[in-house]
């Protein structure tokens, strides 16, 4: 895109794995979520004709919908888009040998869907469809423990895709930015 970026020239594409949901990018490091096979992927894409696949994890619940980097980039985070499902933490320093580390719910034996996760400083703050918003602490990515919860559709219980659907923590007031979905 530097060169003309109204008229971006294709570069390649990453496809070893089929159909990619979501995906984090760092510098040339593709973390790829393949929701219909269940798989977080890891890609050197630093020559985009010919990526290279460096290393899968199977998911905790087998529905891989979202991935989100540690900001010391040792830590992989996942999130599964099906009932009764969980925030997952992969060490990922060696991207051929991942590792899980631990796995948490927001309200545990709620059978709430965790949507998305966003890593701000040493917190993931996560959409839990019918739980609202869950904030935990990830600065020891093998013992996540929740820190804050708010529930922004209290009416809504249960699996199921009503409720919270995104959250942003990103704004430079500091202000968290939820959004439901009926």
């Amino acid at each position: 895109l530097n060169a003309d970026p109204y008229n971006p020239v294709y570069a390649g594409k990453y496809d070893a794995l089929g159909y990619i949901h979501d995906g984090w990018v760092d510098n040339d490091t593709l973390y790829a979520a393949h929701i219909g096979i269940g798989i977080m992927s890891i890609a050197d894409m630093s020559d985009k004709s010919n990526p290279a696949l460096l290393g899968t994890q199977i998911t905790t619940d087998h529905f891989t919908h979202n991935t989100w980097m540690s900001k010391d980039r040792h830590t992989i985070f996942t999130t599964d888009e099906v009932d009764n499902s969980y925030l997952t933490a992969y060490d990922i320093t060696d991207p051929t040998d991942i590792k899980f580390l631990d796995k948490a719910q927001a309200n545990p034996g709620s059978g709430s869907i965790v949507h998305n996760t966003h890593i701000l400083n040493d917190y993931a703050v996560t959409s839990w469809y019918t739980d609202g918003v869950s904030i935990m602490d990830v600065s020891r990515p093998s013992n996540l423990v929740q820190t804050g919860w708010y529930d922004n559709a209290p009416n809504e219980t249960g699996g199921g895709f009503n409720g919270c659907w995104g959250v942003y923590p990103f704004l430079p007031s500091g202000n968290i930015i939820a959004t439901n979905i009926y």
